[in-house]
């Protein structure tokens, strides 16, 4: 039998041939970025790391938004750079910067020259070129909240949680009714413009998915509630302490989830069944978070199990490995027909883990349910990085099998397609 690294060897170059559905990303329209106002600190998530390598709260505010001192806060990157630039994001970025932009080392005159190949390197129909001929990527799924043009292989899962379901106050749920063009009164209301909203969104957009990234906000733990509870949630938002002073009445009162934890979780629900009606899959962000500092124990996988067990016909997409809670992940795909794996992102928090776990999870996991590269990122030259990590990840996990006599060297090969093309081709209905 070859040995495991000429199995690599000869599995990565199969894969490098692949097509590929990626399954989830957030890039930046042609148009927007025509007019140059990107800059490198959208290059992939290597600005995450700061806060990991000891950036100060004022350090984090300036690489978080570098428009407003553009010099201060690529000083304050590049001086994290050093120790950042290892990470799983760190030689993603590396590796972009060297194969797309011919930068082998970042540093202040290089940053220089980077930011203006971003500003200036895309132009009209660019973006068919990047995915179709440089990545062999067919199909991309769009996690994007703008109504700008895309190519017509980009299909959209549609955002609702942070218009609907995370309303916390009297003016935002005004807008709500600006942008529904419903009355909202109650509970039912809200969720009847929902609804309304995202059926306006399948008509007019190639709709293939909703996206439920509520992790950010609070526990994925969304029992099921009566609307009376809702309702006396809902009715917070329009009560108010009494105020003195003249014009307090005007003031937004926020409300924290807790709070509001029966109305979004009737309306989790309610967005549910509005996937199950439409024949949409339903995307859920698991494990860690993008950012800094926070907390991941609501964002377990295995809060969600309800929702599995009472929407069965729902097809249910859990985000990132669930990292770093991927046992669990793997599981709930193992034990649950509805519940898919979508490794968007895995790839790059930490290679080593993605290896070792996708050679576990094919143990307990059928191969039909895992779905194998989505980047997750706003500027397309980035996909570069991500993508060949990807490809590097599945070929050495598979490589193992083989070469523990697991499975053949035909099987590696069909279980690479099925997780790069077929899986999320079926999943999402592009045939």
């Amino acid at each position: 039998m070859p040995g495991k690294d000429s199995l690599y060897q000869d599995l990565r170059g199969e894969i490098a041939g692949m097509k590929v559905i990626d399954t989830h990303e957030h890039i930046t329209s042609e148009r927007s970025r025509l007019q140059g106002l990107e800059s490198p600190f959208n290059l992939g998530y290597a600005g995450c790391d700061l806060c990991g390598a000891g950036a100060s709260d004022e350090e984090a505010r300036l690489a978080e938004e570098p428009s407003l001192d553009p010099m201060a806060a690529a000083q304050v990157f590049l001086k994290y750079y050093p120790h950042t630039r290892t990470t799983g994001y760190g030689r993603s970025m590396a590796r972009t910067l060297r194969d797309v932009f011919g930068i082998d080392r970042l540093g202040e005159e290089s940053f220089g020259e980077l930011w203006e190949k971003i500003r200036t390197g895309i132009g009209p129909g660019s973006y068919s070129r990047w995915f179709r001929e440089r990545y062999n990527i067919e199909a991309v799924i769009l996690d994007v909240d703008n109504d700008d043009e895309y190519p017509d292989f980009f299909h959209h899962s549609l955002r609702h949680a942070r218009y609907f379901i995370m309303v916390d106050n009297r003016d935002d749920l005004e807008e709500l009714e600006w942008r529904s063009g419903c009355s909202i009164h109650s509970a039912a209301q809200l969720r009847d413009a929902m609804w309304s909203y995202l059926e306006r969104l399948v008509e007019s957009k190639k709709a293939v998915a909703l996206k439920n990234n509520l992790a950010y906000n609070r526990s994925l733990s969304f029992e099921r509630t009566t609307a009376a509870d809702a309702d006396r949630a809902f009715s917070l938002l329009f009560a108010r302490k009494h105020q003195h002073h003249a014009g307090s009445w005007l003031k937004t009162q926020h409300r924290s989830w807790e709070e509001m934890a029966p109305l979004q979780n009737f309306l989790v629900h309610e967005s549910v069944r509005f996937a199950e009606e439409h024949g949409l899959a339903y995307q859920l962000h698991t494990g860690l978070h993008a950012g800094y500092t926070n907390e991941i124990p609501g964002s377990r996988p295995g809060l969600l199990v309800n929702l599995f067990r009472e929407y069965r016909k729902v097809r249910f997409v859990l985000f990132h490995g669930g990292f770093p809670y991927c046992r669990e992940w793997g599981v709930l795909g193992k034990n649950f027909p509805n519940v898919y794996l979508d490794l968007c992102w895995m790839h790059i928090i930490s290679p080593a883990t993605c290896v070792q776990m996708l050679d576990e999870w094919l143990d307990y996991v059928p191969n039909n349910k895992i779905l194998g590269f989505g980047g997750d990122l706003h500027l397309v030259e980035s996909i570069h990085g991500h993508l060949e990590q990807a490809r590097d990840n599945i070929a050495r996990a598979l490589a193992a099998k083989v070469a523990r006599g697991d499975y053949d060297r035909k099987t590696a090969g069909e279980i690479a397609w099925n997780l790069l093309y077929r899986n999320p081709r079926k999943l999402y209905g592009l045939d």
